[in-house]
């Protein structure tokens, strides 16, 4: 029987993480050996990181179904906290055009989960269509998180999964 516990949000971030250490040498040596990609309860283990050390907090919803029923879609909010508004742009830029590529943002998605060695095979049972931009703010003023600066992009990735162990439903969400 498939997991629940592991939403597409989860693998997209694994993804995004893989490509902000890859593209701008983050690691997570510099944020106390964590990733620096976090659901809001996490924020004040990252409140007294140094100066120059982004990090983005995160927050996601199910977005309803349409005739496509066996097409899941979910919106991840990415708060991208840092105090270099240059730094801040960077990676909130980078985010916007990583993702807003539709089908080709889903390819390297799926790509990525395929090249992914270790897993427990959560991961693998996701199968990602497309991603967009639903929308993307600019850095605010300083007001919040330790006298940081956020801007915000919000991501639409849909996608499908295995549906094993749910009465009249097989795997891809499909009926026989």
């Amino acid at each position: 029987m498939s997991r629940y516990d592991l939403a597409a949000t989860h693998v997209v971030n694994k993804f995004l993480w893989s490509r902000l250490s890859a593209d701008f040498g983050m690691s997570k040596s510099q944020y106390h050996d964590l990733v620096p990609i976090i659901p809001t309860q996490q924020v004040p283990i990252f409140n007294d990181l140094p100066s120059g050390r982004p990090f983005i907090v995160y927050n996601y919803i199910n977005v309803g179904y349409s005739d496509d029923f066996y097409t899941d879609t979910e919106q991840v909010s990415y708060r991208i906290y840092g105090d270099k508004e240059g730094q801040l742009r960077n990676i909130h830029h980078y985010i916007v055009d990583l993702f807003k590529r539709y089908d080709w943002a889903a390819q390297e998605i799926n790509n990525y989960v395929s090249s992914m060695a270790t897993t427990d095979g959560d991961e693998h049972a996701f199968d990602f269509k497309y991603t967009t931009v639903v929308m993307a703010t600019s850095p605010e003023p300083t007001t919040e998180e330790g006298g940081r600066q956020v801007a915000m992009a919000t991501v639409r990735i849909n996608y499908t999964h295995e549906t094993q162990g749910i009465p009249g439903q097989i795997n891809q969400g499909m009926r026989a």
